[in-house]
């Protein structure tokens, strides 16, 4: 038995943007550079059982060719979530951000945009550095940003996730335009000064074992950088970078969950008195 054109194939992982309904807090999610809204449905689907409202958002130039992610640039990665926050502020809850890798700069950034709007920021495998010879070889090719968008490099070995078959089925393009990786540098160089005005209550999940963004160079750094008043670091052990989808995803959901519902429950309290 063949199956129809048009029937979904179930084999595929769904990359579109997610949304799941709930009530008393929101969730904005955003998945990291090259990545889609997949590696964030698991921790979606976790809060939405948790009764949180779910936005997965499609970052501007994702899920299509690689020659898509390099007509972007992070301002329209930026619009992106900006459009999605947007959305959810018109249920009139309380609103957290949660971004993976890339989007955990982008929602950093949104934080400190908004800071009377964005109830809490969860920030997971945060980019702020990436490991010192990718960040030294970008920058020696800067004079080559004219020509970003027409270079690619191919990313070898599949995405950094320590399960085989969560690698293996994990979707994304194998090609990096050099013109986002080196946006990708100028939106961390952006942001990294700009961490002491997140000033909401802030949650960072980080693996020991990441090798996109190491954990040495960005977990204690971000959080002795954040202006939040409430913070907490959680280390992972087995892990590499894509957390939300390896080895201890479970674990990430219930930590994200946790912070996301006390903050519903803060605001539920404020409400009634």
């Amino acid at each position: 038995m063949t199956q129809s054109e048009d029937e979904p194939d179930q084999s595929r992982p769904e990359t579109t943007e997610f949304f799941f309904p709930g009530r008393g807090a929101s969730a904005l999610l955003i998945h990291g550079l090259s990545g889609t809204p997949f590696e964030m449905r698991f921790l979606g689907e976790r809060l939405a059982a948790a009764g949180v409202r779910v936005l997965g958002v499609r970052l501007a130039g994702h899920t299509g060719a690689p020659e898509d992610l390099a007509a972007t640039a992070h301002p329209q990665w930026y619009e992106s979530v900006v459009e999605g926050f947007e959305r959810l502020l018109a249920f009139g809850d309380p609103n957290v951000v949660v971004g993976l890798s890339m989007g955990a700069l982008l929602a950093a950034r949104l934080a400190a945009d908004q800071r009377d709007a964005v109830a809490g920021v969860v920030m997971l495998a945060p980019a702020f550095f990436l490991p010192t010879p990718t960040r030294l070889a970008l920058r020696l090719m800067r004079p080559a940003r004219a020509l970003g968008d027409k270079i690619f490099i191919r990313k070898s070995g599949g995405s950094d996730i320590h399960d085989a078959a969560a690698r293996q089925n994990h979707p994304g393009t194998r090609l990096m335009p050099l013109g986002a990786a080196m946006s990708l540098l100028e939106l961390s160089d952006q942001m990294r000064p700009r961490l002491a005005e997140v000033n909401q209550p802030a949650l960072v999940i980080h693996s020991r074992q990441d090798h996109t963004c190491p954990y040495d160079l960005n977990a204690d750094f971000v959080i002795g950088r954040l202006g939040s008043a409430h913070k907490r670091l959680v280390a992972l052990d087995e892990s590499y970078h894509v957390i939300t989808v390896d080895s201890e995803k479970e674990r990430v959901a219930a930590e994200t969950t946790e912070f996301v519902l006390g903050l519903r429950q803060v605001a539920a309290a404020r409400a009634s008195g």
